[in-house]
């Protein structure tokens, strides 16, 4: 019995699951917490996923539930499931449902079925127990495929031998629950892995569901053992079929994650770091830019993470100037138009004693870069033509971090002299 844990849950979410729980036994079907949160809530782990599955008509049970609540429900008709949110919390649910795979790694057609069908189909055996919700079960584990004990056991175990073939992904999940945890691959299920490489078969996912796994590996405590393990397991080849990891990559890795720390210990000021994007940059800097890009639209990444991750080959170059003694604008210029998360990985990557020395004076210095004067202040005082004001207000920048400039007055008289400065070089 899990009772007792049920009760930890926070109060809205013991009230969800009451509610559930009566709307349920009204409607005549049957509901049960899955997944993940049944995991860590026996080994007393924090969880943020909440899974309902429902015996019966899942997105007509949680119609109900948000029409009592009173609360907004997303529903998705082709998979039987939907999502409520209430409170701060959201609230998976699903129709128990069975999967077929037509070809290997191709997305499942479902049907729906049975708790035990339901729980089948899910990766590992530790991921694939539930608990009543019902008023004669509430709180029961139910544990059809001895999940429990290999939780105790600290094992990773497929449910069934062809697993890694129907879906490929479950390799990078086996080593994600195998390294957050702490646990071990069963040996059984380490050679379906191995036949699973040999028979290619991560060729058959889209690119877009092994990225998606990337960046929740990424994501995890400690990246670079996680890093380790796929490089002993898969290898990068998925990436690029020439990318091979050594040992000054993994010292690299080590640097990036010090590197991180270190930010966050000095800088907390400054957004919060994509770090899984500064080790995926660790792994992929060893590639051509042309590589890179043809990466990041094989995987599809967004726009965003596909510029950084490809501009970092152009500001490789450019920052090889601040490895010496240079001035303030030099400085300014050279990172100010780079990603944060691009100048914590050069941070990492060259190691450079001047180099980081500039990086650090730029971030310690980067909040104090504001000028008081603007567009307006100059079409006050009859500052023409307008046009020049953005090089006018780009220069002003310089020039008050390098004259410690620290009034407006300071600031307008700098700007008339750089206004004249343009001026007259334009005439000649």
């Amino acid at each position: 019995m899990l009772l007792k844990e049920l009760e930890k849950f926070p109060q809205e979410i013991k009230s969800f699951m009451r509610i559930a729980s009566t709307i349920a036994g009204k409607l005549g079907v049957r509901i049960y917490l899955v997944g993940g949160i049944v995991r860590d809530l026996i080994i007393k782990r924090k969880s943020f996923d909440y899974d309902i599955v429902v015996e019966g008509d899942g997105i007509e049970f949680t119609q109900l539930i948000a029409d009592f609540l009173r609360v907004n429900f997303i529903k998705h008709q082709t998979f039987g499931t939907a999502t409520v949110y209430y409170k701060n919390y959201k609230i998976d649910v699903a129709t128990c449902r069975k999967e077929y795979y037509s070809c290997w790694g191709a997305l499942p057609k479902v049907t729906p079925s049975s708790l035990r069908d339901d729980l089948y189909r899910r990766d590992f055996t530790i991921n694939a127990m539930a608990i009543g919700l019902n008023k004669d079960d509430y709180g029961e584990l139910l544990d059809f495929y001895n999940g429990y004990n290999d939780l105790k056991n600290g094992l990773i175990r497929v449910l069934h031998d062809r697993s890694f073939l129907d879906d490929p992904t479950r390799i990078f999940r086996a080593i994600r629950f195998e390294k957050r945890f702490g646990f071990r691959i069963e040996g059984r299920t380490l050679k379906l892995i191995k036949q699973a490489l040999e028979e290619e078969a991560i060729k058959f996912v889209d690119e877009q569901r092994i990225r998606d796994e990337i960046v929740l590996i990424l994501k995890e405590d400690y990246p670079p053992k996680y890093i380790r393990r796929i490089d002993e397991l898969i290898g990068f080849s998925f990436i690029d079929k020439d990318l091979k990891l050594d040992k000054q990559d993994y010292m690299l890795f080590r640097r990036i994650h010090r590197a991180i720390k270190f930010f966050y210990q000095r800088f907390l000021k400054y957004h919060k770091l994509q770090e899984w994007l500064i080790y995926l940059l660790g792994i992929t800097i060893k590639l051509s830019k042309e590589k890179v890009e043809r990466f990041c639209s094989n995987f599809d990444f967004r726009r965003g993470e596909k510029k950084i991750l490809t501009e970092i080959f152009i500001e490789k170059r450019t920052i090889h100037s601040l490895k010496r003694k240079v001035k303030i604008r030099k400085i300014i210029s050279v990172l100010k138009p780079m990603s944060f998360e691009a100048i914590v990985f050069f941070y990492a990557y060259f190691n450079n004693k001047r180099l980081n020395k500039n990086i650090l004076y730029f971030l310690n210095n980067l909040e104090k870069i504001k000028i008081n004067v603007r567009g307006s202040d100059l079409e006050a005082i009859n500052l023409k033509p307008a046009k020049i004001y953005g090089k006018i207000l780009e220069e002003l920048v310089y020039v008050k971090l390098e004259k410690n400039l620290l009034t407006k007055e300071e600031e307008l008289e700098e700007a008339k002299k750089i206004f004249k400065r343009l001026i007259r070089a334009h005439s000649n």
